[in-house]
């Protein structure tokens, strides 16, 4: 095997998982030089209860280690241990208690294990230094990703629960100074991606960690891909939402190279609201000029707003998903879509078929109102996905049934697209 090319090894290497990768490279001395690369993974995972941020510092200052990293995942999410367990415990209320006791007792176990992991290693911020010194030493680092919510655990109970909002624990002033130490540590990298899940909005709206943001997400202009989940639950009063806005939009407009946005507002205090959203307020007149794929999820906001904002983008945008999963629990039809509270969405559609002339696919996800309940102009829609966030084939999600009204959003999309009678008129629901 040692008379094989280079090139070949190399590929032999891509094709091995880690275990085999250590066990090849052991067979001879070339094997195990060009088998050195391949000893990472190129995504490495930090999490908060291991002392993973020392890790990546060690792989940093290594001369050979270092180059094997292009994306970095950091999980910041926290289980409430009250709502974790009495949820769990419902969903296994069917199960005989022997086996109830062994699978609860076991997670209980795990939790434990990840709190006493937590207190021993401490919040992330402490050690800011050293992930700005491992960030500015990974000459291939890429993909940045800050999780709230994808759940790294091995239990599958925990994994479960998890997948339930209410589950799902937020310390926000520590988190503020995590955020703040991330982007602190991103400060001159050239990322072509990054993605928050869960992003507290009240961040923008405190001048000294907005300024701390604005000055450190300035490498943002590089950046092609921009995914942010916004939590709106902080803010109070109109006046605090209007500061935070404003200040989200002057770090989304750092971002002139961008292909892709995605703006979700998730707020987890009212699972099943909209955030009002003026484009007007976060962007004024700020076009991004190469913009191919946006997302805008959760949001309530006035039909010629939104129908001007996407107008802008008409010379580049391909694909537009409208709406999404929202923070719908694994049983529940999907909540993440749009309100208008001026307008309707027949005008909407009738308007972007001229205004967006280069699109290619559109997507509707979540449930879809207007205004104006008493008015024959009402239209209230509930879809379910058809395709994931990548634009592959999503399966049918089980909680889709006839008794929800359930609909997809194919024939809005052929109306955009090609034209045609307006669908609405048939599909029009007014109670879910």
């Amino acid at each position: 095997m040692d008379t094989l090319p280079v090139e070949l090894l190399r590929l032999i290497f891509s094709h091995c998982d880690p275990k085999s990768v250590r066990n090849l490279r052991e067979l001879s001395q070339i094997l195990a030089d060009v088998g050195y690369e391949y000893l990472l993974s190129p995504q490495f995972t930090a999490v908060s209860w291991r002392h993973d941020i020392e890790r990546l510092h060690s792989i940093a200052l290594h001369e050979r280690l270092r180059a094997s990293i292009t994306s970095i995942c950091i999980f910041l999410g926290e289980l409430s241990y009250y709502d974790a367990w009495s949820t769990s415990w419902f969903q296994h209320f069917v199960t005989p208690p022997d086996q109830r006791n062994e699978v609860m007792g076991s997670a209980r176990q795990e939790f434990d294990r990840i709190e006493r992991g937590r207190k021993t290693v401490g919040p992330l911020h402490l050690r800011a230094d050293d992930l700005r010194e491992a960030c500015s030493a990974l000459p291939n680092l890429k993909d940045f990703e800050v999780t709230f919510t994808q759940c790294p655990l091995e239990n599958e109970l925990l994994r479960e629960v998890f997948d339930y909002p209410s589950c799902r624990k937020l310390d926000r002033p520590q988190t503020y100074s995590n955020l703040d130490a991330i982007i602190f540590a991103l400060h001159g990298i050239p990322l072509s991606s990054f993605k928050v899940d869960r992003l507290p909005l009240e961040v923008f709206r405190m001048p000294s960690r907005r300024t701390h943001w604005y000055t450190h997400a300035q490498s943002f202009n590089s950046l092609e891909t921009l995914n942010l989940t916004l939590d709106p639950s902080g803010l109070q009063g109109p006046g605090s939402a209007f500061r935070a806005v404003n200040g989200l939009g002057r770090i989304l407009q750092l971002a002139t190279g961008l292909r892709k946005l995605k703006l979700a507002f998730h707020p987890y205090t009212s699972e099943n609201s909209k955030f009002a959203l003026s484009f007007r307020e976060l962007f004024y007149d700020f076009t991004f000029k190469h913009l191919t794929d946006l997302t805008l999820e959760g949001v309530s906001c006035e039909e010629d707003d939104l129908r001007d904002f996407l107008a802008r983008h008409g010379s580049t945008l391909l694909r537009l998903r409208l709406g999404g999963r929202g923070l719908a629990k694994p049983f529940e039809v999907s909540l993440g879509g749009v309100h208008l509270y001026e307008g309707t969405f027949k005008s909407l559609f009738t308007g972007l078929r001229s205004k967006l002339p280069k699109l290619e696919r559109l997507h509707l996800e979540g449930i879809f109102e207007c205004e104006h309940h008493e008015l024959p102009s009402h239209e209230s829609y509930n879809f379910y996905p058809l395709t994931n966030e990548d634009w592959k084939e999503f399966p049918r999600p089980r909680w889709v049934r006839s008794s929800r009204k359930t609909i997809n959003c194919l024939p809005f999309e052929q109306y955009v697209l090609f034209g045609g009678p307006y669908p609405g008129n048939a599909l029009t629901q007014h109670d879910f």
